[in-house]
């Protein structure tokens, strides 16, 4: 199910870029804890940078994608980009 266009005017502005701030702060929290400790997990998978660096860069990389987004949503909640959500939609088919 595709959420309509207008779907950023269900919610007021300062509360949609209050959620997004904390989704990105939750994320770089995330990040500054894995690379202080050399451990990246979640609630099954554990990548350690010294057995498995591939990994642990993938799960670095995954919450880095997620304080761009997070980023993005913000400006367009703020008024300056458009809505990334159809720009990844035209981009990605």
């Amino acid at each position: 199910m595709v959420p309509p266009s207008n779907w950023m005017s269900l919610m007021p502005q300062w509360f949609t870029a209050t959620i997004f701030g904390l989704l990105a702060l939750a994320a770089v929290w995330g990040i500054y804890r894995s690379l202080s400790s050399g451990v990246a997990y979640d609630d099954i998978y554990r990548f350690e940078i010294g057995s498995n660096p591939l990994g642990f860069a993938f799960a670095i990389a995954s919450r880095v994608l997620i304080v761009a987004f997070a980023i993005a949503m913000i400006l367009h909640a703020l008024g300056f980009i458009g809505d990334p959500m159809s720009m990844l939609r035209s981009t990605f088919g």
